[in-house]
């Protein structure tokens, strides 16, 4: 069995990347005031044969990139480790993801643990506790 990654990057509410970054080019953490926002969510899954079997983790950061130096930063120490709440996902990335992890491989998110596929849907309790990413 081998691991598997994949990397998903939005700007908003937009999928705009997938892939793998060299996350050596994000410098450390900065105050979470200005900046282009986005966020960065990395699958993990695994493979059996060369073959996507499953999601099991996501792991999740924010990060502001200044226009002008085109320097990007984490916008806290939970975003550098890739540890913030999936809860911190707005409902269309979460839906986003899913389709883009559904679309790769049907059988592989079939395959997925409920608590791994439960954390990409919305529930009524997001709207009662959201989880909030500082402006």
């Amino acid at each position: 069995m081998a691991q598997w990654y994949a990397q998903l990057v939005f700007k908003g509410d937009t999928l705009i990347g997938e892939g793998l970054t060299d996350f050596a080019l994000v410098e450390g953490v900065v105050s979470p005031n200005g900046g282009e926002r986005y966020t960065t969510v990395i699958v993990s899954g695994y493979a059996l044969y060369g073959q996507l079997r499953g999601y099991y983790s996501l792991g999740v950061a924010h990060l502001a990139v200044d226009a002008a130096s085109g320097r990007a930063a984490y916008i806290s120490q939970d975003s550098a480790l890739h540890k913030e709440e999936v809860s911190t996902l707005t409902t269309p990335q979460r839906a986003a993801i899913r389709e883009w992890l559904v679309s790769l491989s049907p059988t592989a998110w079939e395959n997925s643990t409920e608590m791994f596929k439960s954390g990409l849907f919305f529930t009524g309790e997001d709207n009662a506790n959201p989880k909030t990413v500082p402006a």
